[in-house]
């Protein structure tokens, strides 16, 4: 099997790369750091060969208001992914995102996986959407809460700590993906069913670092205080690791000095 990946350099797409070539997988790598565009699809599916398309090259956080930037990344891109798919008969499997909920929508990025997830269900009949829920692990992205909790001696919580996420652990996400290509349903989730307030997972991390978590009552104009999960969706039937399994390897591979 032959698969490209976009964002193949990223938090999700290098644990997802590496669990591929384990299994035999060959894997084609498309990442803005090297050089390479997602729209780079169209000249790579019209030599043939490739399998399945896994789009995850995207503006990913919430927090960024730069519309050009998203406009040009989240949606031209993946329309250029969607109709190079499309054009070739190749699956293709896309990260979508909780925000993607228009009850949990809040911003640019969320207002964008939605517009995708509406575009593959016209256009790209081979296409499937997943829906990843706050995905967190080793080596976290910079502008994430377990980035901030893992680096930082203080960390402020907003609405009092208690907004509540559904934190999905790496491995189970690339277990999820990995599931999807042969899924064929339109849109799914790839969501822990054991939710948390973001003060139990910060606390969680404390025990392990020590650092100080303050609960402030303010909250942020973007704040969403319940991300809800779609029930009407198909949720990937994992073994889904809990915030504390979750939160415990992390510190044990971080003591170990390993790197997905």
């Amino acid at each position: 099997m032959k698969i490209i990946v976009t964002g193949s350099e990223g938090f999700i797409g290098k644990a997802l790369c590496k669990v591929l070539r384990n299994r035999g997988v060959e894997v084609v790598g498309i990442d803005r750091v090297c050089g390479t565009e997602a729209a780079d699809v169209w000249h790579i599916l019209k030599d043939g060969g490739i399998d399945a398309v896994i789009h995850l090259a995207a503006q990913t956080s919430v927090f960024n208001d730069d519309r050009e930037k998203i406009l040009n990344d989240n949606i031209d891109s993946f329309v250029r992914v969607a109709d190079a798919c499309t054009a070739y008969g190749v699956r293709l499997v896309y990260a979508s995102s909780s925000t993607a909920n228009p009850c949990n929508t809040t911003s640019m990025y969320g207002i964008s996986k939605h517009f995708d997830e509406q575009y593959a269900s016209i256009y790209c009949k081979n296409a499937i959407g997943v829906r990843l829920h706050n995905v967190y692990g080793p080596n976290p992205r910079k502008g994430t809460l377990l980035y901030a909790l893992m680096n930082s001696e203080k960390v402020t919580l907003y609405n009092g700590g208690l907004n509540t996420r559904c934190f999905t652990y790496i491995d189970d996400v690339v277990e999820g993906l990995i599931y999807a290509i042969g899924c064929k349903r339109k849109l799914i989730n790839i969501a822990n069913p054991y939710a948390c307030t973001v003060k139990e997972f910060a606390e969680a991390v404390r025990e392990h670092n020590g650092v100080e978590i303050e609960c402030v009552g303010e909250k942020r104009e973007f704040d969403n205080p319940c991300q809800e999960v779609d029930d009407s969706l198909f949720c990937v039937p994992l073994d889904y690791k809990t915030f504390i399994e979750g939160i415990t390897q992390v510190f044990d591979k971080d003591k170990k000095g390993e790197e997905r």
